[in-house]
Parts: C-alpha cells; sequence; structure tokens
C-alpha cells in the first residue's frame, strides 16, 4: 500500500497487514494525535456481538449532541460482510466534520492464491481505498504492515524495539531473544515488556538483561533438548535438563522428541551419501548466501529428512538452515545412531514400565551416553 497515516491524521485510514504490533502501535498513535488536539474526543469501536453494522455507520453520519470529536474504530474489516462493505463504501466519500475513521485489518494485499483469506469483496474494497488515497490524500491514508520472513526477524525486532518500549537492541541480542522465545510477535513484545519493567531508564535491552527474565523465567522444551544433543552441546542439556525439573516433566516427550531429531539426522546423512552433488550444492549455497538454491536443495534436504512436506518452501530457512540440522547429521556416524535409537527405546519402555526410574540423575546419564557415543 501507499504511505502510511500521516503526524495529523486524516479523516480515514487503513491499516492492513499481519504484524500485528505495529498496525496496533499506529492505531494508537492517531488515537492519541487525535486525543492531543482534542481533549474531549470519544472513542466508538464497532461490536460485531452488540451491534448491526449499519447502525454503526449511520452513527458516523449522525452528528453528536455531546463530543465535538469522534473517532470510529472498526477491527477486523475483512470479516465484514458484503452488505456491510457497501454500507462502509457508501459512507465514506462523505465529508463528515469532526469524525475520525479507522479501519483494520489483519489481511494484506500482499496475500495471494490459497493463502489469500480475504473474500473478493473485501479484496475490491481494499483496491477502492488505495484510489482513494492516491487521488485525495488529504483525506484518505493507507498502511500495510508484513511480518518478514524468518530469516529477518532479528532485523525487523530491532527496528521495532524503540517502537514499542522506547528502547534500543542490536541484531544479535534480537536475533538471541528470537532463539529463546519464538517468532511470534505477539510473544516477543510481551518478553520486551518483562524486561522493560526490570531495566533502568534508558539503558538498551542486552543479552544480560534477556537472561536474567526471558531465559530465567521459563521451562526449556523438548524439542531444544533434542537439538542441544544434536548439536553436541552438553553444557546447555544440562542447562535444559535443570529447567524441566523445576516443574513436572513427562520424559516419554522428550524420548519421543530426541529419537524423532535424530532419525531426521540419519536421514540427512543417509540422502547426502545417497545424493551428493545435492548435498555439496547446498553447501556451496550457504556459503554463497544464494538464497534461490539454499531453498531449492534445502526443501529437498527437509523432504527427505520428513522434516517438510512439498508446500512447505518457507520454512527451510528456519528449519533447515538456521537450525544447523545438515551440518549436526555429520557429527555422528551410523554406528552411532544405531546405538542411539536402541538406548532410546530401552530407556522409553524402561520408564513406562517403571523398571527405570525417571529422575534427574538418570535423564542426565541417558544423554551423556548419547554425547559420547562415538567414545563408548
Amino acid at each position: 500500500m501507499s504511505a502510511g497515516p500521516s503526524k495529523i491524521p486524516v479523516q480515514c485510514t487503513l491499516l492492513a497487514g499481519n504484524d500485528a504490533i505495529s498496525r496496533e502501535k499506529a492505531r494508537d498513535n492517531i488515537i492519541a494525535a487525535v486525543q492531543s488536539r482534542f481533549d474531549q474526543a470519544a472513542i466508538e469501536r464497532f461490536d460485531p456481538e452488540g451491534q448491526p453494522f449499519a447502525s454503526f455507520t449511520e452513527r458516523i453520519i449522525t452528528p453528536s449532541l455531546f463530543q465535538t470529536v469522534r473517532i470510529f474504530l472498526i477491527r477486523d474489516a475483512h470479516a465484514l460482510s458484503p452488505e456491510d462493505l457497501e454500507s462502509l463504501s457508501g459512507v465514506l466519500p462523505y465529508d463528515i466534520p469532526d469524525v475520525y475513521i479507522v479501519i483494520e485489518t489483519d489481511a494484506s494485499r500482499a496475500e495471494k492464491g490459497r493463502e489469500r483469506r480475504v473474500s473478493r469483496g473485501f479484496g475490491l474494497f481494499i483496491e477502492s481505498f488505495v484510489k482513494k488515497a492516491a487521488e485525495q490524500p488529504a483525506k484518505f491514508a493507507c498502511a500495510e504492515f508484513i511480518m518478514p520472513p524468518d530469516y529477518k526477524m532479528a532485523d525487523w525486532l530491532e527496528a521495532q524495539t524503540p517502537l514499542m518500549v522506547n528502547r534500543t537492541i542490536s541484531k544479535a541480542d534480537a536475533s538471541y531473544l528470537i532463539d529463546l522465545v519464538g517468532g511470534d510477535s505477539s510473544v516477543l513484545y510481551s518478553e520486551l515488556q518483562k524486561i522493560d519493567i526490570h531495566l533502568p531508564p534508558e539503558k538498551p535491552i542486552d543479552r544480560a538483561a534477556i537472561e536474567s527474565v526471558s531465559a530465567a523465567t521459563r521451562l526449556m522444551t523438548q524439542f531444544e533438548c533434542a537439538q542441544a544433543l544434536g548439536r553436541k552441546d552438553f553444557q546447555r542439556v544440562l542447562e535444559i535438563i535443570d529447567s524441566l525439573y523445576l516443574g513436572s516433566v513427562y520424559l516419554p516427550l522428550y524420548i519421543s522428541a530426541i529419537f524423532k531429531h535424530f532419525w531426521a539426522l540419519f536421514r540427512i546423512k543417509n540422502y547426502a551419501a545417497a545424493n551428493p552433488l545435492d548435498f555439496t550444492g547446498f553447501q556451496r549455497a550457504i556459503k554463497r548466501y544464494d538464497k534461490a538454491v539454499q531453498n531449492e536443495l534445502g526443501l529437498k534436504i527437509g523432504m527427505a529428512s520428513g522434516l517438510l512436506s512439498e508446500k512447505q518452501s518457507s520454512k527451510v530457512y528456519p528449519v533447515i538452515i538456521k537450525s544447523g540440522i545438515v551440518q549436526q547429521a555429520f557429527l555422528f556416524m551410523e554406528q552411532d545412531y544405531k546405538k542411539i535409537f536402541k538406548w532410546l527405546g530401552e530407556y522409553d519402555i524402561g520408564i513406562k514400565t517403571g523398571r527405570i526410574d525417571d529422575s534427574k540423575i538418570g535423564f542426565q546419564l541417558l544423554c551423556y551416553k548419547i554425547f559420547k557415543v562415538g567414545e563408548l
């Protein structure tokens, strides 16, 4: 879409896209700008459960007896019926004094094909609104906020942190926080807010702050344990196990995750042996940052390992490239994998039948055997 809303809000603004944090921040900025100019500005929100949309649009064009300025908020506009969209389209051309309208949707013009969730009617509404914004920029404005691909999330977080909590964060520390809590923008915003509370004013968010707040207050997952074992990072394995036993632990979940991870490593190694040209081409593309070849060969490796389906090319970066799973596969020999699968099977049956204690020490010993498998 075109340029975002101006500092002095126009009468009608459309905010679109799946970056909910940035979109909501833009909405809050519009509200704050209006309320800073008009002390008595009132906010009216459309509630689909409490009123028909036609009544809401009637209120927009009906002068208020008590408030001089009103802000009308319409969320999830993509869910409006064709009749409601027609009603809204009929209202927008009017020059309504002392009224500001903010329309929100998590749909995007960038969405295509099967991934596009907007109805044809709403798609036409967006196109019409964009055209109005181009022809009448003093009255209409559009802004589109799209979450970046996984490999650009650290850049996004670095840019958005000053807007979200008025602090800075380096790209390296942003990447570390994403590795800890995942790439969901709402979760990242929540973590930033928690870290913000614990820091003195104007102090940047750094690795120490992230570790003291985000890393120290969450339980690790079974997938992190499997990844650490695959990397042969035993210090990290011990940290994860310590975290697990702070609460209740159901070890079969962890044994299953470890087995699936090492089974994928085993399949990757076999695929590389059977398809050496694909493997060397993938390694070369990684060094040259050739994203097209990375994605093409990475998808083949992901499908061969059972980690991806043929329609999941968008997940090649986090699952195959960023995880380093291909490199992990070559840290173990074929006979190592056979021993690991045997140990995992025996341990799983043992804890389920009660023959093996599911204690912290017992689980640490199993992980230590996997770590030292080549020497045993």
